[in-house]
């Protein structure tokens, strides 16, 4: 059953994954267009954050997806900001799948710095009903996918400012 949930879960991040590895053919988002290789592994690139339902055999589950920079990564978390300044600290599932490069890697590969692309389950726990307790919503990466690491210059980070002249 696990793998089902897991596999269900992977097919609501599905399209942030393929649009994000290099030479996977898709259909041209922009009818019309042509142009040579590479073209389409970044279509993706303006998903910035979302969150849906996918139906399960035990039932609906929450899950999210966040594209960004990664700005503190350790082996059991990594806290991610979109480009729109929307900020999440991912906790890593204990069997997380971390891809770099199209290979499997381990979470002390994360780094801040980093375009990643993470999705997850999302649970809510605690608050009880109690107006004072308020509940913990806890966002679980079930997989990262890490587009380019902290100084690659793979083109995929955004250029830091020119200096001011004066």
């Amino acid at each position: 059953m696990r793998r089902t949930r897991i596999g269900l879960l992977l097919s609501a991040v599905i399209l942030v994954i393929v649009g994000s590895l290099p030479g996977v053919a898709l259909a041209d988002p922009t009818p019309g267009e042509t142009g040579q290789g590479g073209q389409h592994e970044n279509w993706l690139k303006n998903v910035l954050h979302g969150e849906g339902i996918v139906q399960t055999k035990k039932g609906p589950i929450r899950v999210a997806m966040q594209n960004g920079t990664a700005t503190a990564a350790t082996e059991t978390s990594v806290t991610v900001r979109s480009t729109d300044g929307y900020t999440k600290t991912w906790t890593l599932a204990q069997n997380a799948k971390i891809y770099n490069d199209h290979m499997s890697v381990q979470p002390g590969a994360l780094q801040a710095g980093s375009m990643v692309v993470v999705g997850g389950p999302i649970t809510v726990s605690g608050g009880g009903g109690s107006p004072a307790a308020s509940p913990t919503t806890t966002y679980t990466a079930q997989i990262v996918l890490i587009q380019s690491t902290a100084g690659t210059g793979t083109g995929t980070e955004t250029p830091a400012p020119a200096p001011a002249t004066s």
